[in-house]
């Protein structure tokens, strides 16, 4: 008896110091020699999952992820319950893309040990690589309340609770995580969409312009806060980080758009018609870089260099900007004297929208300059005074001076024997 234990003791000394051979190998990245040796016992053996699973590693090394995966599923087979097993398989199968495979390896692992909070982790990870984010919510939503302080955990339960309608939770953790960890970029601009999402215009700009103290140089956050204060048509304050952007090498259609529309804006016509005719040299359909070449050559007197502009726009426009885009053609052609055309051109921007009730008024004042039969003119004041409109000064002045005009028209009618208008 004591024979058969010495013997059974020698065996797994030899085995073990095989083992340690083999780690040895892998430790000194002799990648190939450890598969010879693993290759060569399993020959002898291939009841042996722990071999299986040191040449799922090496080969995971070597990249070879589907010879890895193959060889983990034949440990897996021997050893379903083995946690190293389960972890491989799944990081083998996540690393080639096969993220509905390796899901269930995730599962298996998070529940051998659900305290086990590196696995709960990668199971939340798992989950994100599917775009499900429902379930690692929930799940993370169990790790956080265990811990609070990691900066990883409170980071990925931001990240899930934004992408699960969580907003409000999302917005204090990423505040949170941004406290802790500062010098995350990622961090300060998702929570400047959760920001977004809300419509709080402020908090988007405070949470930009805490990163850019960290990142002065960032050229995300600066296009962020540029795009930011050009929605809101801050055309001074969008100038300074699209400034920035494009000298650090950011020369995209949008940039030079943007920037170059925000120095029209700031009465820096050259400087904008030299970025928006470059735009349009890279996106030559867009027309709305197209209309505000067309307005600042008309800022610059060139008229017919901004009608060509203008109806070029006009031609690749969607239907958003089409009625600008007539509007603005039908103030062109007044200033050119050409008044047929620019009724034609108003009308044509009202037919797009009527809710630019000002075009009727513009239509009748330029029949009233040009035509010797003022009653189109009384016509269109008419409409204009009847259609719905904000109760602005604006508009107020605009009714003001319409009835003013028909009455002048009457009397001049009157006196001169003419038909009234309507």
């Amino acid at each position: 008896m004591l024979k058969i234990l010495l013997i059974f003791s020698l065996s797994l000394f030899t085995c073990d110091l095989f083992g340690q051979e083999i780690d040895y190998l892998i430790l000194n990245n002799q990648y190939d020699q450890a598969l010879q040796a693993i290759d060569s016992e399993l020959i002898k053996n291939e009841a042996q999952p722990l071999l299986y699973l040191k040449k799922g590693v090496v080969l995971q090394k070597q990249f070879d992820y589907p010879g890895a995966i193959k060889a983990l599923e034949k440990g897996y087979r021997l050893d379903s319950l083995n946690t190293n097993i389960l972890n491989e398989l799944a990081e083998a199968n996540s690393s080639l893309g096969n993220y509905q495979l390796a899901l269930p390896y995730y599962k298996a692992l998070y529940n051998s040990d659900t305290t086990n909070l590196v696995n709960a982790m990668k199971l939340a990870r798992a989950w994100f690589n599917l775009r499900s984010y429902r379930e690692p919510f929930e799940l993370l939503q169990s790790v956080y309340r265990r811990d609070t302080t990691r900066v990883f955990i409170n980071k990925q339960f931001a990240f899930a609770a934004s992408r699960s309608g969580h907003d409000s939770l999302a917005i204090v953790l990423y505040n949170k995580v941004i406290d802790q960890n500062p010098t995350d970029v990622n961090n300060y601009t998702n929570l400047a969409n959760l920001y977004q999402k809300r419509e709080c215009y402020t908090k988007v700009v405070e949470t930009l312009e805490r990163g850019l103290a960290v990142f002065p140089a960032e050229t995300t956050l600066l296009l962020r806060l540029g795009d930011a204060r050009f929605g809101k048509r801050e055309y001074t304050k969008a100038i300074n980080p699209y400034e920035v952007v494009l000298s650090r090498g950011d020369s995209s259609p949008d940039v030079l758009k943007n920037l170059g529309i925000s120095y029209y804006y700031e009465k820096c016509t050259e400087e904008g018609l030299y970025l928006l005719e470059k735009c349009l040299t890279t996106k030559p359909n867009d027309p709305v870089t197209a209309l505000f070449i067309g307005l600042c050559y008309k800022d610059l007197k060139d008229f017919k260099e901004s009608i060509d502009y203008m109806n070029f726009a006009a031609k690749v426009a969607i239907p958003y900007y089409l009625s600008d885009i007539y509007q603005q053609q039908g103030i062109l052609y007044g200033l050119t004297r050409d008044f047929k055309k620019s009724i034609e051109a108003y009308k044509k921007a009202y037919t797009l929208d009527s809710t630019k009730c000002d075009l009727l008024f513009k239509i009748a004042t330029t029949y009233e300059e040009f035509q010797k039969d003022k009653t189109p003119a009384i016509n269109y004041y008419n409409a204009y005074l009847k259609a719905p409109k904000e109760n602005n000064k604006y508009h107020r002045d605009l009714a003001e001076y319409a009835m003013e005009r028909k009455k002048k028209i009457r009397e001049y009618q009157l006196t001169y024997g003419k038909k009234p208008g309507n």
